[in-house]
């Protein structure tokens, strides 16, 4: 037997493939399936989120247990420039009413601001001609 006889032999070769119905094929893989052995799965596999979940509560309790059960104290503040305003009542009430005063001059009347949106919504409704 020579090179090329033997390359002419694997080259071409009839098909030898054997074609079987699905039906048959699914019995074929079950009773493969049924015959392997069964390899149960290692009990440490089911135990890891148990233990977890154990070393955690374990954790937990340990910190509870451990941390000093003191509340935060609130210091107060120190006197300051608001406490010396109290002292002087005249005096806060005057600065108050200047502060609301200059408020009062800065804005408008609620009537005109009201207005004004009546008036922008309109030219909006006009714009892209909603009518109503």
């Amino acid at each position: 037997m020579n090179d090329t006889f033997l390359k002419k032999s694997l080259i071409d070769t009839p098909e030898t493939a054997v074609k079987v119905s699905a039906s048959l094929h699914q019995d074929i893989m079950r009773a493969v399936r049924l015959a392997e052995p069964v390899v149960g799965k290692p009990w440490i596999n089911r135990a890891v989120p148990t233990l977890g979940a154990a070393v955690l509560a374990m954790f937990v309790a340990g910190v509870l247990f451990y941390l000093p059960a003191t509340a935060p104290v609130m210091h107060s503040p120190a006197p300051g420039p608001a406490q010396l305003q109290a002292s002087h009542p005249s005096g806060s009430l005057m600065v108050l009413g200047d502060g609301l005063l200059g408020v009062l001059k800065d804005t408008p009347p609620p009537e005109e601001e009201l207005r004004k949106e009546l008036e922008h919504l309109k030219s909006d409704l006009q714009r892209f001609d909603f009518r109503s």
